[in-house]
């Protein structure tokens, strides 16, 4: 007699794949119910495990979706006292993460010059949260040194957020959010708005490294993501950063909340 242990692993999940679970989950404790659509049983042991985290020590079950009765004049019945107890029930909100595409910041770093005190660099466009609502984004570099750079000198990214984000935007010191380059007024007036430091890297003197440097996200920096913010990015390498730089440079990956 052959075991579920001795059917292979690669058929099982594709045989898995044809056999579609449709159930609505229903708590009592709540009066919510949700129809989470056909899912695998692999599937619907997550989604199970799901609903119990979100229901903890709640009467649910999970039961047939033909009980809805369709052309049934639910009001009525339900002022009457006569309905079916599931059309008491309300709509789930499943809320989810989801993430966007990764997307390219808007930043020129070909030879940024050294900045000995790093005050001077380089603004990226600034990005609009305003509509896209995100709750959080990753914010990853990749920066090519250029021609014999001093050792253990670095490259900084900072997070810069809108002072005033509208109606008029009002940015620090001298960031403008858009791309191009910056001096700052000093250290003091960076390190009072500049700021947080969202990722660097200390460098060796070996000319072309392109040095992966990963930032800490928005809501890391800010403990939410700014309505409108900006990255400004310097070094002291005492060499111009390298002429070619890789395509994207930096890129930002956001995250937002979903109703499924």
């Amino acid at each position: 007699m052959v075991g579920v242990n001795d059917y292979p692993r690669a058929q099982r999940l594709q045989d898995e794949a044809g056999v579609q679970i449709r159930l609505d989950c229903y708590c009592h404790t709540c009066k919510l119910w949700h129809r989470p659509g056909p899912r695998t049983p692999e599937g619907f042991s997550r989604e199970l495990w799901e609903w119990h985290a979100k229901h903890v020590g709640h009467d649910f079950e999970f039961l047939s979706p033909k009980r809805r009765i369709m052309r049934f004049r639910d009001k009525l019945w339900q002022k009457l006292g006569f309905a079916p107890w599931w059309l008491d029930f309300n709509a789930n909100t499943n809320f989810k993460l989801a993430y966007a595409s990764a997307t390219a910041l808007t930043i020129t770093l070909t030879s940024l010059a050294s900045s000995p005190t790093w005050i001077a660099g380089r603004d990226a466009v600034a990005i609009d949260n305003s509509s896209a609502r995100n709750i959080d984004s990753e914010i990853t570099a990749r920066i090519v040194t250029g021609t014999t750079p001093a050792v253990d000198s670095e490259i900084r990214i900072y997070g810069v957020q809108a002072l005033f984000p509208d109606p008029t935007v009002v940015w620090p010191d001298t960031i403008v959010g858009t791309n191009a380059a910056v001096s700052l007024t000093s250290a003091y007036t960076r390190d009072a708005g500049i700021k947080p430091l969202l990722g660097a890297t200390a460098v060796s003197a070996t000319t072309g490294v392109a040095y992966p440097i990963a930032c800490l996200s928005t809501a890391q920096a800010w403990g939410k993501e700014p309505k409108r913010w900006t990255v400004f990015v310097t070094h002291n390498n005492t060499a111009a950063l390298n002429a070619t730089q890789p395509a994207p440079t930096m890129t930002y990956t956001s995250a937002y909340i979903t109703d499924t």
